[in-house]
């Protein structure tokens, strides 16, 4: 490809601003949930947990009950009257009734779920996701916006390359149905805290040691083989039109999400707002998708970051199970 064809400085920088914006307000909507939900104070819920700010409770001469945090919501209140009943709409059930991602939402404790509470969970996994996988897209995304400026350049069909990373954030986001799916009734069956980590020790080692067993098949090995190589995977499934880029970019976000599906699982059992976690789960992704090595290291690289994870998920998960 000539220098003619390949992104100038400019066009490469707009590409990683446009990216890593994306991937920087998705980890902003994530601190902020996780601040939140550490400055909730849950021991009036009997969780035995003091999140901080000290639930307030005052009562008039009349007995009526005012409560205020008790609803994850800054200043909500609840209100009991004479007979002791309680007035709180529904507080433990859910946050807030609002279709708009909310940073103050939890899991409600009494296991009643609402139609916006399933909503704010799969919004939570999709920003989630977002914000650890867009940064090990960005060497494919700038590999389709080099090919689709040298079709330009050739007078030939080209989409915007914003397209193929939508196409790739859509991956993700029916990822996050489905997990969001999968985690709804573990908190129905008690396996999971209103926090969203796993308080069993048998579930979390089943979940460990199935994310160690797929790391040493070789479905993880060929998914990961394609997300290290943009260029045979863009090259080998082009697709011309605004669709086809949709088409490329959702398909190669599948073979990510077939690469890291376990990986991502192990957030049911470390904590799914388990922050420590969640940054070593990236970090170690990042790792695994974009560092570079010799040809000849290659494969040994690929075994080692596959095989030696794989084995340390399994031992940590049947000693989890055993414990």
């Amino acid at each position: 490809m000539s220098s003619q064809e390949s992104l100038n400085t400019l066009q490469k920088s707009t590409i990683i601003a446009g990216v890593l914006a994306v991937t920087i307000a998705g980890w902003y909507f994530l601190f902020t949930m996780d601040n939140n939900m550490a400055h909730m104070n849950m021991k009036g819920f009997g969780m035995g947990m003091d999140m901080s700010p000290k639930t307030e409770m005052q009562m008039d001469a009349d007995g009526e009950s005012q409560c205020s945090t008790m609803d994850m919501k800054p200043n909500s209140k609840m209100q009991m009257d004479a007979d002791g009943e309680s007035q709180c709409s529904n507080m433990m059930t859910t946050s807030s009734q609002t279709w708009l991602p909310d940073t103050y939402w939890m899991p409600p404790m009494n296991n009643s779920w609402s139609t916006n509470d399933f909503y704010q969970l799969i919004v939570m996994w999709s920003i989630m996701m977002i914000a650890m996988m867009s940064p090990s897209i960005i060497p494919t995304v700038l590999m389709f916006a080099t090919v689709n400026k040298a079709k330009k350049n050739n007078n030939l069909q080209y989409s915007p390359t914003y397209i193929f990373y939508f196409g790739y954030l859509a991956s993700w986001v029916l990822f996050s149905i489905g997990i969001s799916i999968i985690q709804y009734p573990l908190h129905q069956v008690s396996l999971m805290n209103p926090m969203m980590a796993s308080i069993n020790g048998v579930f979390s080692g089943i979940v460990l040691i199935l994310a160690g067993i797929y790391q040493l098949t070789p479905y993880k090995n060929v998914c990961l083989e394609k997300c290290r190589s943009p260029l045979s995977l863009v090259m080998a499934n082009w697709r011309d039109g605004n669709f086809g880029a949709f088409r490329m970019g959702l398909g190669h976000g599948f073979y990510c999400v077939f690469c890291c599906w376990f990986l991502m699982a192990i957030l049911l059992a470390a904590g799914v707002m388990n922050m420590t976690f969640v940054i070593a789960l990236t970090i170690f992704v990042l790792l695994e998708k974009l560092i570079l090595t010799p040809s000849s290291f290659e494969n040994t690289f690929k075994r080692l970051i596959t095989i030696v994870p794989g084995i340390l998920f399994i031992g940590f998960g049947i000693y989890l199970m055993t414990i």
